[in-house]
């Protein structure tokens, strides 16, 4: 356990100084809280937060434990923050309750848990990072996603914001908005819908099939690659099968 929050709290340096910063200048961190649950009878996590970053790191633990950090303008308990059981699932919330509430917070999340947990996650805003995870699925309104070493499919549906991903040994399927994409080293097939936003996927075992709206398109290295569609930007395709394109 104390290996994986180091971990977690060097991604979070890393990683968000500057939104941190941002951040902090209009809320003030109010209250730390640790929530854990017995994960030994579980197989999955769910998760809905609203703003604030969420920071997922597995390992061979057998508990699920979150360090939530509460920003507010002034301290009060108007918030949402929960742990449960749900069938074979543990679910987090952390959220302002009522979306038309004026009592704003903010929470910071970072959790530790079983790498062999299924990942489901519904986020407002703020940035995501996973590592070491099963099969994933992420529903995100903005903010960047960094994804890395997934045992299993990748799901992304998100509104705004960049997004890396690496060491997938399924299928990916990311459905995007606007900002970057940046995909390596994925065993099975890969689609991508793209609004706006540079696409760059290397060493792709499987099929790579993009819907693009606008921006640059760059693949290196895939089983084959097709382009469905194509708005504006340039196309470059790199150690593909001729036969394929």
């Amino acid at each position: 356990m104390i290996n994986a929050f180091t971990r977690l709290t060097l991604i979070g340096t890393v990683l968000l100084s500057t939104q941190a910063l941002a951040w902090n200048n209009e809320m003030t961190l109010q209250d730390t809280k640790k929530l854990t649950l017995d994960a030994q009878s579980l197989s999955a996590l769910n998760v809905e937060a609203g703003s604030g970053f969420l920071h997922i790191v597995g390992s061979s633990t057998d508990t699920v434990t979150v360090k939530a950090e509460i920003y507010q303008y002034e301290a009060h308990d108007n918030y949402c923050l929960t742990l449960d059981k749900s069938g074979n699932s543990a679910k987090l919330t952390a959220n302002n309750c009522d979306n038309h509430s004026e009592d704003h917070t903010r929470i910071d999340l970072t959790v530790s848990l079983p790498a062999t947990f299924l990942l489901d996650i519904t986020d407002g805003s703020g940035e995501i990072s996973i590592e070491n995870a099963a099969e994933t699925s992420i529903h995100d309104g903005s903010g960047a996603i960094i994804i890395n070493n997934i045992s299993g499919q990748l799901t992304i549906e998100d509104g705004s914001g960049a997004i890396t991903a690496s060491n997938i040994t399924d299928s990916v399927n990311i459905h995007d908005g606007s900002g970057s994409i940046e995909l390596a080293n994925t065993q099975g097939d890969v689609i991508i819908h793209d609004g706006s936003g540079n696409i760059d996927v290397q060493n792709i075992v499987g099929k790579v099939t993009v819907t693009d709206g606008s921006g640059g398109i760059y693949v290196n290295k895939a089983g084959s690659f097709t382009l469905l569609a194509d708005g504006s930007g340039s196309v470059t395709i790199k150690n593909v099968p001729v036969q394929n394109l």
